[in-house]
């Protein structure tokens, strides 16, 4: 089944809350930023795996973090994922 075009990216930026990290399949951001301005959810801040590797969450206090449902890490990448997770405030 293709995910293209089902309004999954969508969903899952509206759901997430304010000043969320959202993690796009790529470094190549154009689209997800673009998106997030037409759904009004400017507030979000859209970045690449990379940002999971150079540990750029290490320090912070996230309100969310968000996998694109077509993302997919590798083993580097899904372990700093769950290090990161342990910013999150509750």
């Amino acid at each position: 089944m293709d995910d293209r075009q089902t309004g999954k990216t969508t969903r899952q930026m509206e759901n997430l809350p304010q000043l969320a990290v959202y993690v796009w399949c790529n470094s190549i951001l154009g689209y997800p930023k673009d998106l997030a301005k037409k759904i009004g959810r400017t507030d979000l801040e859209i970045v690449g795996p990379h940002w999971l590797t150079d540990q750029r969450w290490r320090g912070r206090s996230l309100t969310g973090l968000e996998l694109d449902h077509a993302c997919r890490l590798d083993s580097r990448q899904y372990e700093a994922f769950e290090s990161a997770l342990t910013c999150i405030s509750r």
